[in-house]
């Protein structure tokens, strides 16, 4: 198993299945979380492959190779970017997942693909909330200082003794998350609801993302809405990644095999 990119923003997830070259009924499209990499979904990603014949990852600007690209100041910017990736590369119909702030792309990113005239079988949207529970501002998070940013990174757990005792890593990664975080604080959102179906998950004592949040995502679609509580923290999935992927996988048909998912009938006005 293993990441290759495609493109600097765009990486495939081998797990082994399938042979290259297949062309693909239905492509999973991963998100990463505020301050993530492809890498930091990594353990998630065998779990949502079998919903589909490919699956693909999202690496934001400012990690990973990209490291020293700037970051990007629009969650706006980067869904445009991210959007033309996908509508290029990802074959068949698509699945957009997205943890906490890769949830607030995805909104964005099935708009922009649908406009592109693809099929959108789902959005999930795990342990994010839409902007008119905004919670996050800009100026306060300018003002945040090393200490805050290295609390902000053991909650997310992902500081290590190496970062600690690294100043440039430690640097970088403050960077990233902190970038990351300014995205959603400035975002505003699409006012718009999406037409396809919605997942919404997250975790029963996550202490910023409350179940009204979640509930909230419901409003942003006409197509049919689910939302579930998991046991767990804001990254809950850590422990019940084949919780989450039999989710997705209950709603979608089935793959046929024959080279093309089918198609969703149309959705009509939630009741």
């Amino acid at each position: 198993m293993a990441l290759e990119p495609i493109t600097r923003g765009l990486w495939r997830y081998r797990n082994g299945a399938g042979e290259p070259g297949h062309r693909a009924a239905r492509t999973v499209v991963v998100a990463p979380y505020g301050g993530g990499s492809a890498y930091s979904v990594y353990e998630l990603l065998r779990h949502v492959a079998v919903a589909a014949d490919e699956t693909l990852v999202l690496q934001y600007p400012g990690r990973g190779p990209r490291i020293g690209e700037p970051p990007t100041v629009s969650l706006y910017d980067l869904a445009d970017q991210m959007a033309a990736e996908i509508d290029r590369y990802a074959v068949g119909n698509l699945v957009l997942l997205g943890h906490s702030l890769g949830g607030l792309l995805c909104f964005e990113l099935a708009h922009r693909l649908t406009r592109a005239g693809r099929h959108v079988e789902l959005v999930v949207i795990s342990s994010a909330q839409p902007t008119a529970f905004k919670t996050l501002f800009a100026d306060e998070i300018e003002s945040r200082g090393v200490e805050q940013w290295i609390a902000v990174l053991r909650q997310e757990n992902v500081i290590t003794d190496e970062l600690l005792d690294n100043p440039e890593m430690l640097r970088l990664a403050i960077q990233a998350i902190r970038s990351d975080t300014l995205l959603v604080a400035r975002h505003v959102g699409t006012p718009q609801p999406l037409r396809c179906p919605m997942l919404i998950v997250g975790g029963d004592s996550d202490p910023d993302i409350t179940a009204e949040h979640l509930r909230g995502w419901e409003d942003l679609t006409v197509g049919p809405a689910t939302t579930v509580l998991l046991p767990g923290d804001h990254f809950y999935y850590r422990d019940r990644a084949a919780d989450l992927g039999d989710l997705i996988r209950q709603q979608l048909p089935p793959l046929c095999g024959t080279g093309s998912a089918p198609m969703c009938p149309t959705q009509g006005e939630k009741k």
